[in-house]
């Protein structure tokens, strides 16, 4: 395959961290400028119109603008974003040499593992810096092989910390959660990771699942700022807490930006409201929620020792098994608890009527 021209690079790329958003000509621009140091209006110009000619990238109106955007149905796109994924790769190991062996590690365990689709490096370059690999890793089949094949996994994950003296979180997803969780109208990590990440294994099968939901009629938009739990504001709190089932007295409830059930309950945490930590089992009880996406935040915003307590406390009250694997997951990497009131939390299930539901949750992990 003929080596990608560096314009092309800086389009695609840049496309491919702006999916779904709208972006004129002149805004790509800004932004290739922004990923990359320089970008020239009339070089990226002329580059799109021939992009355009190759049915790589389609290109719009919307009112006076020309808004372009990747052409996720053709196949060839795949083959060159699959090129850039692997040249960031490349580039990144240049100046952070001491990943490699991580890589390689984890790459000769995915190719012995056939539950794995593809491994991203997420926010590589600062984590790179912080001496951290934060990795999402897209599983085939993940339901029926979750309990066996995700213990494995992270304990890949787990001995690649000591081994390589590096600190890793790993958020394990089915592909049908990774779709799920990218096409949702919630504020949602997934949708803040992509716009900076690496696909490292099997970058064609990572744009391959992303295509697939382009042609099912997914509405993927990605965000490219990345919330952070402790400076969630009050009103948007109480917003989703109402939304996901615990009501407050007295505040009033105005319409906000809905945010997933894992942010608001590490937002808990961080805050450190005794009165709302306690209530976390029955807000979980209540709700969908995703517990390997849950147990990763808790270790990148280090409570993971205050997550184990009410998830000890709720699993006393009412046992499931994705409660119990997440407490496994949790005390696995060797997660102190910070025990909760289980008095406390059992009351406040009771007290609220917390219904157990047959459901079949995003949990994948």
């Amino acid at each position: 395959m003929k080596a990608v021209d560096e314009t092309t690079f800086r389009i695609l790329d840049t496309l491919s961290r702006e999916l779904g958003n709208m972006i004129s000509m002149h805004q790509l621009t800004y932004r290739i400028r922004q990923y990359h140091g320089t970008a020239y209006y009339a070089r990226t110009y002329n580059k799109l119109n021939e992009l355009s000619k190759q049915g790589l990238i389609t290109i719009t109106k919307a009112g006076r603008s020309s808004v372009p955007s990747l052409n996720l149905a053709n196949y060839a796109l795949l083959d060159l974003l699959s090129e850039i994924e692997m040249r960031k790769k490349r580039e990144l190991l240049d100046k952070a040499k001491p990943l490699q062996l991580l890589l390689i590690n984890m790459e000769a365990y995915a190719h012995n593992n056939p539950q794995i689709e593809s491994i991203s490096l997420i926010n590589p370059e600062r984590n790179a810096r912080l001496n951290i690999a934060e990795v999402l890793i897209l599983m085939r089949n993940f339901y029926e092989a979750r309990w066996n094949e995700s213990k494995s996994v992270y304990k890949m994950i787990r001995d690649s910390q000591s081994k390589f003296n590096i600190r890793a979180d790993g958020l394990l997803l089915s592909t049908e959660d990774f779709i799920h969780m990218l096409a949702s109208d919630e504020v949602n990590p997934l949708n803040e990771m992509l716009s900076n990440k690496i696909a490292f294994y099997a970058p064609q099968a990572f744009w391959g699942e992303i295509a697939a939901a382009f042609s099912r009629g997914y509405k993927i938009r990605l965000r490219n700022m990345e919330t952070n739990p402790a400076k969630i504001a009050e009103e948007d709190l109480i917003f989703n807490l109402n939304r996901f089932g615990y009501r407050e007295l007295g505040p009033e409830i105005t319409e906000r930006e809905k945010i997933c059930i894992e942010y608001i309950i590490i937002a808990l945490l961080m805050k450190g409201d005794a009165r709302r930590i306690n209530a976390i089992p029955e807000i979980l009880s209540k709700n969908k929620v995703n517990y390997g996406l849950l147990t990763f935040l808790s270790q990148k915003h280090g409570q993971s020792s205050r997550l184990l307590g009410p998830l000890k406390a709720m699993d006393k009250t009412r046992p499931e098994e994705t409660t119990a694997f997440a407490i496994s997951i949790l005390e696995e990497q060797m997660t102190k608890t910070t025990k909760a009131d289980e008095e406390s939390v059992a009351q406040n299930m009771r007290s609220h009527n917390a219904i157990r539901q047959e459901r079949t949750t995003r949990f994948s992990a």
